[in-house]
């Protein structure tokens, strides 16, 4: 509910009974206002207050309700203080019991749909899309990669022995090129909120210290019943060879629910 004055149409909040503009008594002249509104400031409050039902640390915020001209201060929950922001869209939730305060708005909550950046959806997917990534194996990446998977094979990381075999230098993890697809699915193709439900390799040629592996996915077959697709997997080196050939079953991100 809200208090509208019949001379100059401005639209207050209770308590206020006069006017602002005009100094009219509108004490009576009641409307109806909508429970939601938007913040145009806010600080958090890190002390106690005796009025105060909540305790700190937590964040009090001037809202414009909707449909009226001044704002209100009042408490905001539901949001961290990292996302709080000014233009927030808030709705009021009110106390179960009156406690006198203003309306008997407990507190406000964010009336946002969280929005994420997503890839394409199942329906927007066509056969013969595709994607690539592209990569220098350094040496630094494939220590790095033997500290993360544990693997301490002295074909990659001792010279000296990686010189007695068939390379006759060291390699890199079979794995390490073979991860520059996940970039790919999860970046590019299908995107962000892609999910990998089966990924198959067979390695043709290694990858050496120093070689740019482009990894690329093609769409081959869309898969209606369970809306998923497979995928053509092939990474290249710099030479233009093919280093690993597979496939991909990728479960594409859902539309967002308008």
């Amino acid at each position: 509910m809200g208090l509208k004055c019949d001379k100059c149409g401005k639209v207050f909040v209770p308590p206020r009974t006069v006017c602002e503009g005009c100094f009219s008594d509108i004490s009576q002249n009641w409307i109806d206002l909508k429970n939601t509104g938007i913040v145009t400031g806010f600080t958090v409050i890190r002390y106690e207050e005796p009025h105060q039902p909540v305790k700190p640390p937590y964040i009090l915020a001037l809202i414009k309700i909707d449909g009226s001209d001044t704002p209100i201060a009042h408490i905001v929950k539901g949001i961290p203080l990292s996302k709080m922001r000014n233009g927030l869209k808030v709705k009021a939730v009110f106390a179960k019991k009156s406690r006198s305060t203003i309306m008997d708005i407990d507190h406000f909550r964010p009336d946002e749909k969280p929005q994420f950046e997503l890839g394409l959806t199942y329906d927007d997917l066509e056969v013969g899309m595709s994607a690539s990534f592209t990569k220098t194996i350094s040496e630094t990446d494939v220590y790095l990669f033997a500290g993360i998977s544990g693997d301490f094979n002295p074909m990659h990381l001792n010279e000296e022995f990686a010189k007695t075999t068939p390379f006759g230098t060291r390699i890199a993890h079979g794995a390490l090129p073979q991860s520059l697809i996940a970039p790919v699915l999860g970046m590019k193709l299908p995107g962000l909120g892609t999910v990998a439900l089966e990924i198959t390799c067979r390695f043709k040629a290694p990858t050496y210290f120093g070689d740019t592996i482009t990894a690329t996915g093609e769409i081959s077959e869309k898969m209606e019943k369970k809306r998923w697709v497979r995928m053509a997997l092939t990474w290249t080196n710099q030479k233009g060879e093919t280093v690993a050939e597979g496939t991909a079953l990728v479960m594409p991100p859902a539309p967002v629910p308008q």
